[in-house]
């Protein structure tokens, strides 16, 4: 008989029975073929059917039993509470400070204590007293038991032990007919309970009939894990363009870790416009793995919002809190906290005590002030509600302590929120029962307690939307092995994955594991369970197909030794299409028009250009760079480091060697100070260098104090190469000019200028890196084109210019000249390979022919995307996406 002939003989009279099943899914979809049954039958009415997952029923059975009972029945306690009893009675034995991971211990404990129970092992043999890890198993059991004896409460495995004890008292009634579908084994504790049913209430169990062998059976194989995946979809998509009505499920038994693969396959290969293209509408398929509500961003942002209580945040944090679209507020200021979001960055702001927020004690509290007025409004309300909760509450009264302090944080913010986040904020108020229910077992707690323990119940609160229903189903392989479909595929069959490799159980001896045939424990065990899931699959279908993925990540592989005796099936016999994606679907109904945009609208007398000398730069090494950077104002954020960001420490230096030199002069006085005046000067022009940073960085005193040595050394070393120079008088420093180029006129600052003995001008750039070069200078798009704008000041005096490297271990000047200025580093215009020019006079006209073009091309608008040297001008450039320079070198 087939799986639907043997269902509708099983619907004809179920009207004293009860149907139990391993899980929901399965009872959903029997209630469904029954429905479905009665309305065959032209029936427009009919009792509800008792068709439920055997938890459930066992559930039932306690929750009718104790509302029956005049006595204080124990509670049972529910998921929540019973993770929460594990690893509060673990973090309280001697063993919590050898533990690393106190969480995932508690989860193989209480994993543990279920197998235990499930296979009635005593925990009391002999056998646990042979290694430290039995023992510390026995000794937490006994520890949660007299907790649970305490606490009046009993776990859902003694639960059963105690509902087979009341039936055997005849204390619990029984339903005539019970009746097993889709269960890969049963646990001896399980089948102790119904055969004790059987024996003392006379019921009638049975297992439901296995259907004939599926007409179709067959195994492929694909390349790779993504092409099975695209294979599958585009099989369902083929199979429901013919049979609208069919039930198909495609099973892929690593669904959890592959769900974002899968889902984005599915919904590109399934979309409903690309099979019903008159109704978009039309739901196609579901994903049965749902993903931990930590993971959705809306309830991320919430335990976000409630760590705040910190007070002090990281600057990565508050950039999430002011992107974030769930927080009051968040569309009216989303301009303005961009803003600020730039602006704590540009300052170097790496931490925020969050308390001080409109107070305006500190630049970051300032900063919020003027930015996101309302956002300091919520903040300070929140803190100031922090201020009146006492040290501890009960999980009940923190839960609605936390949603109060939600409700003053704009949570889960002014828009409206889609479907999926409409049943996430209810899956959260949800989660909040379960929290408050931990009350029963639990003293009061502080807050940081209470708020970790409502983190790790949300990581483990596994939330899946719900959506219409849908004839496709990707399901794991447990939730599918026992439901039957019309069509069939199963995924990842390949002789690494199926069977698994044993994973026994760490807290139960092994031995014993082996001898009780539990679960995992040996390679002939998962060989069993793998057979019985193979059964299950072939009960349930009519058409059956394994597949495998000729190459696991970096392996090949073969197929699995219980799937290598199936007629293989070509894929290509399959009649399904080819896959694409959306992007190669576009690209194959292409029409591309060439179109070389490379001016923009030139500039004109209204718009005001700022950006220095850095224009010419970015022009030279890539037009659309100065374009983008300059104009467009599209620049990347920076990110804050801790200390001082290395373009701080270059001010600092700037800044420091500009106040010695307005106590030095020139060469003469620098000459005439003694070691301990020169030690003073240097303390001091460091000193008021840093006041600048002070306050931001108040709490790194001892960091500070480090970079004022580090400097002292440095600028001690400078000044002793300055002594050698021939004699030299400094006429400005860090002095800010004007210098026109045709249309345009660019704001620069000179570092500095020397007058030398002759009465001619050196100009110098201070670098405290180590990778400055003259050749830099010396092309038609120049590297580092400050100093010849800057030699165009003064052409007539002007004889040289020069980098000071000021850096560690490496002082030099590297520069040119018009003639031998006595200076090491500083070479005469002549000298120089590459330089075409015969004189200096004559370099200067190159450069100021050079820096004029570069200067008209930005004014009137060249954009080209061209850089320089695409390997390195592109190596750190963050405007790619924006020019497109990748999709560029694609298309030629």
């Amino acid at each position: 008989m087939t799986n639907n002939q043997l269902l509708n003989a099983l619907f004809e009279n179920i009207t004293t029975t009860t149907i139990l099943t391993p899980n929901r899914r399965l009872s959903a979809i029997l209630l469904k073929r029954f429905n479905h049954y009665q309305q065959a039958q032209g029936k427009l009415s009919w009792p509800t059917p008792d068709i439920l997952p055997l938890s459930v029923w066992l559930q039932r059975l306690w929750q009718d039993y104790t509302c029956t009972q005049f006595t204080d029945t124990p509670h049972l306690l529910n998921a929540a509470q019973e993770s929460f009893l594990w690893e509060k009675i673990i973090l309280e034995t001697k063993q919590a400070h050898q533990l690393l991971q106190i969480a995932e211990t508690a989860d193989i404990a209480k994993s543990a204590w279920a197998l235990l129970k499930q296979w009635q092992i005593d925990i009391h043999q002999p056998i646990f007293q042979s290694a430290e890890d039995y023992l510390a198993l026995k000794e937490w059991i006994t520890l949660f038991e007299k907790t649970c004896h305490e606490k009046n409460c009993i776990d859902s495995h003694t639960m059963t032990g105690n509902i087979t004890r009341l039936i055997a008292e005849q204390r619990i009634p029984l339903p005539p007919h019970l009746i097993m579908i889709g269960f890969t084994e049963i646990a001896p504790q399980l089948k102790a309970l119904l055969k004790q049913a059987e024996n003392t209430s006379r019921i009638h169990i049975i297992e439901y009939d296995k259907p004939d062998a599926p007409s179709f059976l067959k195994r492929t194989n694909l390349p790779d894990a993504q092409e099975e995946i695209q294979a599958m979809a585009l099989w369902a998509k083929t199979l429901i363009q013919h049979q609208p009505n069919a039930s198909i499920a495609c099973v892929i038994p690593d669904l959890e870790k592959k769900r974002d693969q899968v889902l984005q396959i599915f919904s590109e290969t399934l979309s409903p416009k690309n099979i019903y293209p008159t109704d978009t509408q039309h739901h196609l398929f579901n994903l049965s793995a749902g993903k931990a509500l930590t993971q959705y961003s809306l309830i991320n942002m919430a335990l976000e919002l409630l760590s705040l209580h910190k007070k002090v945040i990281q600057i990565e944090t508050v950039s999430h809190l002011l992107s974030s679209p769930f927080i009051g507020e968040a569309e009216y200021e989303r301009i303005t906290r961009s803003q600020l979001d730039k602006a704590l960055k540009q300052d170097n702001i790496n931490r925020i005590n969050l308390v001080d927020i409109g107070k305006n004690t500190d630049p970051a509290s300032s900063l919020f002030t003027l930015y996101c007025p309302k956002l300091s409004k919520r903040l300070s309300a929140y803190f100031s509600y922090l201020h009146t909760l006492p040290n501890k509450l009960s999980y009940y009264e923190w839960a609605n302590v936390f949603t109060e302090s939600l409700t003053l944080l704009g949570w889960p913010g002014e828009r409206s929120l889609n479907s999926e986040e409409y049943q996430v904020v209810d899956s959260w108020l949800t989660l909040f029962t379960q929290f408050a229910s931990l009350d029963q077992i639990s003293s009061p707690v502080s807050w940081q307690q209470a708020l970790s323990t409502l983190q790790k119940m949300a990581a483990k609160s596994i939330f899946q939307p719900k959506t219409p229903e849908a004839p496709i189903q990707a399901l794991g392989l447990l939730e599918a092995a026992g439901s039957p479909f019309d069509y069939i595929w199963v995924s990842g069959m390949d002789d690494i994955a199926w069977p698994p490799q044993p994973k026994p159980n760490p807290l139960i001896p092994k031995r014993l594991q082996r001898e009780m045939n539990m679960p995992h424990a040996t390679a002939q065990r998962e060989l069993m369970f793998c057979n019985n899931i193979m059964q299950q699959f072939k009960c349930n279908t009519d058409y059956l197909i394994f597949s495998y993925a000729e190459k696991n990540e970096e392996f090949d592989v073969e197929p699995s030794p219980l799937i290598k005796s199936l007629p293989i099936i070509n894929i290509a016999e399959l009649n399904i299409e080819d896959y694409y994606s959306p992007i190669e679907r576009i690209y194959q109904t292409k029409n591309i028009e060439y179109l070389q945009d490379e001016t923009a609208p030139a500039i004109t007398l209204e718009e005001k250009i700022a950006g220095g000398v850095s224009i010419l730069k970015h022009q030279a090494l890539c037009p659309f760079k100065a374009f983008a950077e300059w104009r467009l104002h599209a620049k990347e954020l920076e990110t804050p480091t801790p200390g001082l960001r290395n373009k701080d420490r270059g001010n600092v230096i700037h800044k420091a060697l500009e106040l010695c030199w307005n106590q030095l002069q020139d060469q003469q006085m620098l000459l005439s100070a003694d070691s301990n005046q020169l030690t003073e000067l240097i303390n001091e022009s460091i000193k008021l260098a840093l006041d600048q940073y002070a306050v931001s960085h108040k709490d790194h005193s001892n960091y500070l104090n480090l970079e004022k040595k580090r400097l002292h050394a440095l600028l001690n070393d400078w000044l002793a190469l300055e002594k050698e120079r021939p004699a030299f008088k400094v006429l400005t420093h860090e002095k800010k000019m004007d210098v026109t180029l045709n249309q345009l006129t660019f704001s620069i600052r000179v570092d500095r200028i020397d007058e030398l003995s002759d009465g001619k001008k050196l100009i110098i750039d201070y670098k405290t890196g180590k990778n400055s070069n003259i050749n830099q200078w010396l092309s038609e798009r120049p590297d580092e084109p400050q100093l010849p704008l800057y030699s165009l000041l003064d052409k007539d005096t002007t004889a040289g210019i020069t980098f000071a490297q000021v850096a560690t271990g490496e002082h030099c000047f590297k520069g040119v000249s018009g003639y031998e200025m006595g200076v090491k580093g500083i070479k005469e215009i002549t000298e120089i390979k590459k330089v075409t020019a015969s004189s200096w006079n004559e370099q200067m006209i190159n450069w100021q022919t050079t820096l004029q073009s570069l200067s008209d091309q930005f004014a009137q608008g060249y954009a080209l995307v061209q850089p320089k040297e695409a390997d390195q001008t592109c190596l750190h450039c963050r405007l790619k996406p924006l020019c497109r320079i990748n999709e560029e070198m694609t298309c030629q």
